[in-house]
């Protein structure tokens, strides 16, 4: 029991003291301010870097993307041009699905 009553009045003595000391809280507030400052300026500078890097991912994949297009655009005109009957049968026959779908 002594001992406990030996705690209890070392922690109302640190009580006393943290109450007499005010001006320690008002630096540990103000510390604390300057630590969410910092803290909020690292926030934005990763935000920022998150967003450029999405950035860039999206320009290279539509670069890669008008590519691709480019490729299927080149490869098709030449079958057109290699065979017509074939590529106006095929464009009707899409025309004829297409209508289908539509009229439903």
């Amino acid at each position: 029991m002594a001992a406990t009553s030996d705690a209890r009045a070392s922690a109302d003595q640190d009580l006393d003291r943290d109450v007499e000391n005010g001006p320690s809280v008002e630096n540990d507030i103000k510390q604390l301010r300057e630590d969410i400052a910092r803290l909020s300026d690292h926030m934005k500078k990763l935000g920022s870097r998150s967003v450029s890097t999405a950035q860039r991912a999206a320009k290279e994949g539509a670069q890669q993307l008008r590519g691709t297009a480019e490729d299927y655009q080149e490869e098709l005109a030449e079958m057109v041009r290699e065979k017509p009957l074939t590529a106006i049968a095929l464009a009707a026959g899409i025309g004829y699905l297409f209508a289908l779908i539509s009229h439903r």
